[in-house]
């Protein structure tokens, strides 16, 4: 599953432009195909990209809200302390609340919170790429 969710990214943040991802019918479908558990970590990523991305501080070209530990979800709220995101090369920590739609395709509210810059010599015990 989580080989699936990483192609799904992939595509996603090729076809990501200005919030582009929202209208584009095919990343829909593609996520429509998804569980819902699944479908839910996969819009919530986009969220964070989306979110932590700007013309001053570059652009997020990965986010994996369960990267470090598991999420927990409660209903269409799903809360976490083990997310990463990738940024002009660099990785980077944080806990989040995602909220979404109840049928999991859109995110209502999302908060990024205790972002922390991840030293290159932690990248290997924790999987990170550049």
């Amino acid at each position: 599953m989580r080989r699936q969710a990483l192609i799904l990214s992939t595509l996603i943040a090729a076809a990501m432009s200005d919030s582009a991802f929202a209208a584009d019918s095919s990343l829909q479908q593609s996520l429509k195909r998804l569980d819902a558990s699944t479908r839910m970590i996969q819009v919530c990523d986009l969220a964070v990209m989306e979110k932590t991305s700007s013309p001053k501080q570059g652009v997020t070209d990965r986010a994996f809200i369960d990267m470090l530990s598991r999420p927990k979800i409660h209903g269409d709220v799903v809360v976490g302390h083990g997310g990463a995101f990738r940024r002009e090369g660099e990785w980077y920590e944080f806990s989040f609340r995602c909220a979404v739609t109840p049928d999991h395709m859109r995110v209502t509210k999302l908060s990024v919170s205790r972002i922390r810059h991840v030293p290159h010599s932690e990248w290997a015990a924790k999987n990170f790429y550049p």
